[in-house]
């Protein structure tokens, strides 16, 4: 989603139109916010991205409206929200605090930046100053920490520059978005907010049978990119996977020499009668997928193990496997299969460590 509102903020911008990014900076109480919400907002009510809640996104739309109205010169400018439990319908109270930038206040340089990670599939840290300070005027209020170490925008302020760089691998390590305090020379204090900018994860599925079109439809909902190959164009088009990112037709026996996985790619293994699967496991068992999960049983499993290690394969790396795939919810129809590929995917996005590329740490 997060590509969709950058690229959607350059276009607007670019076409200079009355618009505004909103980061929801944090949320206190019963409030379903993503880790990374950010929402853009026109002038005339049309909302891209969404926070989790259908009550919050219409006060971001209000709120967003309201400050777009001030005119084609007005100030980025914080709000917070308020929801009593009664009166809102929720069990508890909640309490959102938004920053709601015109898209000047983001500039082109950061907006491409911000979508080249994305096609490049690199990550970032975005830090943005929240206090106002006649030291940091807008221009000087955010910076973008590339993964190879280049750095996008500025804070004028080189100690600060290093605190950034050194703070966002912590941000990136856990994927997770961090508020800290910056003291600088004059005793005032720098409110800091520290942004992981993260690829959209890559679903790879081999194999287009049954149990796949379910699978990549819910990856979809949940946030992945959805990808299937199969040898058989009747089993892997767009017509049959109108969810998908992309289909591929290939001979299995040469996945090897194009498939070039990374931490951000989850790989699942079912081609029809299993008749491939070990197949692509040979070509493919030292990537360092984030996922990779295979389907069947457990004696078919055991069999395909014995016949990897005889082709000196270690053991260490198959127990990496999935397998057998999903988490067990007692499922029984392929949508119920597909639930509980998914429900261990999203599990293993959340839990499973992250690692920072070397050139990055060598030059912070």
């Amino acid at each position: 989603m997060a590509r969709n509102i950058f690229q959607a903020a350059l276009e607007m911008l670019d076409a200079g139109e009355n618009a505004a990014l909103v980061t929801i900076v944090a949320a206190e109480g019963f409030v379903p916010v993503s880790a990374t919400s950010k929402l853009l907002v026109t002038s005339t009510g049309t909302l891209t991205g969404r926070s989790g809640s259908d009550i919050l996104d219409a006060d971001i739309r209000a709120e967003a409206q309201r400050v777009l109205a001030q005119g084609p010169h007005r100030p980025r400018q914080s709000r917070i929200l308020d929801k009593d439990a009664v009166a809102s319908g929720w069990y508890r109270a909640w309490t959102a605090e938004l920053l709601i930038e015109p898209l000047r206040e983001q500039g082109h340089e950061i907006l491409r930046a911000l979508v080249a990670l994305e096609d490049t599939g690199h990550r970032g840290t975005l830090a943005t100053i929240l206090t106002e300070h006649p030291r940091y005027p807008a221009g000087c209020r955010k910076l973008l920490v590339c993964d190879d170490g280049t750095m996008v925008g500025r804070v004028g302020d080189a100690r600060l520059e290093a605190v950034v760089r050194h703070r966002g691998q912590d941000v990136l390590l856990g994927e997770q978005r961090l508020l800290e305090d910056y003291h600088i020379e004059d005793g005032s204090t720098l409110r800091l907010l520290l942004e992981p900018i993260l690829p959209t994860p890559t679903l790879w599925v081999f194999g287009g049978g049954h149990i796949v079109p379910p699978l990549v439809c819910a990856a979809t909902l949940a946030g992945f990119r959805g990808r299937v190959i199969d040898d058989d164009p009747a089993f892997a088009s767009q017509e049959r996977f109108p969810n998908a990112d992309a289909t591929f037709v290939m001979p299995f026996a040469h996945v090897g020499e194009i498939c070039d996985f990374g931490q951000d790619d989850y790989v699942v293994l079912m081609t029809r009668g299993h008749a491939h699967d070990h197949t692509i496991l040979e070509q493919i068992y030292d990537c360092p997928a984030r996922y990779l999960g295979m389907l069947g049983s457990k004696p078919r499993i055991a069999k395909i193990w014995q016949y990897l290690e005889a082709k000196g394969i270690a053991r260490e790396w198959l127990e990496r496997v999935h397998a057998p795939i999903g988490l067990n919810i007692h499922a029984r129809s392929p949508e119920e299969i597909g639930i509980s590929i998914l429900a261990e995917l999203i599990h293993v996005r959340r839990t499973s460590p992250v690692v920072i590329p070397q050139r990055q740490i060598q030059r912070s």
